[in-house]
């Protein structure tokens, strides 16, 4: 706030709070994540994300573009399935999405697998088959507050720094 800030994206800090109703495995897995635990990807779906680097991440990493392909396929249907849309609705939204945009056609494809691979991981918790999204803050915070504690804490954290930066132009 001190530099103009309006906002910060604070995902990841509320997704480790104790009122969090994430499975605790996935919580477990963000705790133990180090300074470089994180990635940023373009492997999921084509676009660029911040996750946890786990087994799967490592393997879309190393994998090939057809093996990648191959698995947004299979997403593609799951989430048909999963999602109720017919084939030509996800053909509509697909040319929605790729409307006014540089994406290739594999890119909107492989957009299938963002919400099949996060509901394996965040909400599923298999912290393996799944992707984690993840702020580069993973690496640091090691406890599960409540989320009455962490706004607590933020609104303490902002007067003290407010007060301090005052403090400077008096």
């Amino acid at each position: 706030m001190c530099y103009g800030a309006a906002g910060v994206a604070m995902g990841t800090r509320f997704l480790l709070t104790s009122d969090s109703t994430v499975p605790d495995a996935v919580k477990r897995r963000y705790l133990q994540a180090g300074l470089d635990g994180t990635v940023v990807t373009t492997r999921v779906d084509g676009m660029p994300h911040r996750v946890l680097r786990t087994e799967l991440v490592e393997k879309l990493e190393s994998g090939s573009r057809a093996r990648g392909f191959a698995a947004a396929l299979r997403n593609a249907g799951k989430f048909r399935r999963m999602s109720q849309m017919t084939w030509r609705s996800m053909i509509r939204d697909g040319l929605t999405m790729r409307h006014g945009k540089e994406l290739t056609w594999s890119q909107v494809l492989m957009a299938a697998n963002t919400p099949m691979l996060l509901k394996a991981g965040l909400v599923d918790g298999n912290t393996e088959a799944g992707v984690l999204a993840s702020g580069q803050v993973a690496g640091i915070l090691d406890d599960l507050p409540s989320c009455k504690e962490l706004i607590e804490s933020i609104v303490l954290d902002a007067i003290t720094h407010l007060q301090t930066a005052s403090a400077l132009v008096e």
